[in-house]
């Protein structure tokens, strides 16, 4: 990606934070190798869950690679795999764009992240980790994907989780992994696909409201004892998900017919994807 496509992906984001009034920003820097830098605004909504029918309010969870979790943007840089210096220990040279063998995910660029750290739902700030941008160019939803390269030795790790067919991704490195350029190799990955994202549809109904909320409605004449909302933050311009994390919204006794409104801490209202929705006859 160019450095005039960064911009407008900088630009689109931070229209879409000034629009949806956020209570935080995260300000993301993706330094590239060869010396160009880009920056992307995301959004983390942390108001609390309201629920319209007086029972529990909402538990917004982050989780990867167990089904009950797991966000977007593109960002690019001519660094990373193949960038000069360092040796690999073994293995044969990677070079952009790589596509995994056995897998249908291509690696478009590893670079440097400076701002908030998604994957593990603190948060925090963090300084040249790296980032991974990876594509599934498959015709199946990925439901997880564990991806491990070689660079100048030392194994870098990226988990993501949801992420559909044809979709692209920002995935930060595993354990807040630093960013270093040089040789890299040994490129792979333990996949697991599935077919389509389950969304309950015949049972509830979740829907965006004005204040950047979601209401969910049971359609049954039964109560639900759980319902889970998993989503990811994305960026409708760009078309492509930020963070490897999938989070997860939680509501607990949703009356026959009747509805509960739940406002995730982390869901951006207009730049979150609902991406699963799950009822369970428990509430734990």
């Amino acid at each position: 990606m160019n450095k005039k496509k960064t911009i407008i992906i900088v630009a689109g984001i931070c229209a879409i934070v000034l629009i949806a009034a956020v209570a935080a920003v995260f300000i993301v820097n993706i330094s590239k190798s060869a010396g160009a830098d880009g920056d992307i605004s995301v959004e983390d909504d942390s108001s609390s869950g309201k629920n319209e029918t007086g029972a529990d309010g909402d538990e917004d969870e982050g989780t990867v690679g167990d089904n009950e979790g797991a966000a977007d943007s593109a960002l690019s840089g001519s660094g990373g795999i193949g960038a000069e210096g360092g040796a690999a220990q073994q293995g044969e040279e990677k070079f952009f764009p790589y596509t995994i063998d056995g897998t249908a995910l291509v690696v478009q660029n590893i670079s440097s992240y400076d701002g908030i750290f998604l994957e593990d739902g603190s948060d925090g700030q963090v300084t040249g980790v790296a980032a991974m941008v990876v594509e599934n160019t498959g015709d199946t939803n990925v439901e997880y994907a564990a991806i491990t390269i070689n660079c100048n030795g030392e194994i870098l790790e990226f988990d993501a989780s949801d992420i559909p067919a044809g979709a692209t991704i920002v995935v930060q490195g595993k354990n807040k992994t630093a960013y270093q350029s040089g040789t890299y190799a040994d490129c792979s990955a333990v996949v697991a696909e599935m077919g389509e994202f389950e969304m309950s549809a015949d049972q509830v109904k979740v829907e965006e409201t004005e204040n950047g909320s979601l209401l969910v409605t049971n359609l049954t004449d039964e109560e639900i004892p759980c319902v889970r909302i998993f989503y990811k933050f994305y960026m409708e311009d760009e078309e492509a998900y930020v963070g490897g994390i999938t989070y997860t919204a939680k509501l607990t006794g949703l009356s026959a017919g009747g509805s509960q409104t739940v406002s995730p801490s982390h869901y951006a209202a207009g730049s979150s994807r609902v991406m699963m929705v799950r009822t369970y006859d428990s509430a734990e």
